[in-house]
């Protein structure tokens, strides 16, 4: 059985502050919420499944989510690290996109990626080695920018959270 780790992007810190982007979604409670309906439907794909969110106002600054996340990725064994996204720019952007570094990565992003085009704008499987996320993490790891959170017409195909989450589930169990 293949075993993913789920992370859900940003946190909110110690001065209450959200360390993530907002639109007519909030990037981490969307994903905070999307997080264990994921965990679900890999489930149901047969993975095991495991997800992480940051204790809220326990850090000072963003920088030190990583220092929270990373050790429980590279210690769990895990065969895929995913960590969940949403973008932002203005309400001029649009669509999905899916992040990775390595090609076993690449593959899980492409998949996703197909999936997601479903629904949202194509952008695409995109290669990135500056991403603290794919850059730390042991297992093979791809960060998915569901869609722009400050685009109304996406945050309207965003509101089937459930499904978003199928998606993202079928594409990383190749189904």
């Amino acid at each position: 059985m293949k075993k993913a780790v789920i992370s859900v992007g940003h946190s909110i810190l110690k001065n209450g502050m959200c360390t993530s982007a907002s639109g007519s979604v909030n990037e981490y409670q969307y994903n905070k919420k999307l997080a264990p309906l994921l965990k679900e439907y890999l489930e149901t794909n047969g993975w095991a499944a495991d997800v992480i969110v940051c204790p809220e106002k326990k850090f000072a600054a963003k920088t030190e989510e990583k220092s929270y996340k990373l050790p429980l990725i590279n210690k769990g064994g895990y065969d895929l690290a995913v960590e969940l996204h949403l973008n932002a720019s203005d309400g001029a952007g649009h669509g999905a996109e899916v992040y990775y570094k390595t090609e076993t990565g690449k593959a899980y992003a492409l998949r996703v990626q197909k999936k997601l085009a479903a629904v949202f704008r194509d952008r695409g499987a995109k290669k990135d080695d500056h991403l603290y996320f794919l850059n730390g993490t042991k297992p093979a790891a791809i960060l998915v920018e569901s869609f722009f959170c400050d685009n109304k017409s996406d945050c309207e195909c965003g509101k089937d959270i459930k499904k978003v989450a199928k998606l993202i589930a079928d594409g990383i169990a190749g189904k």
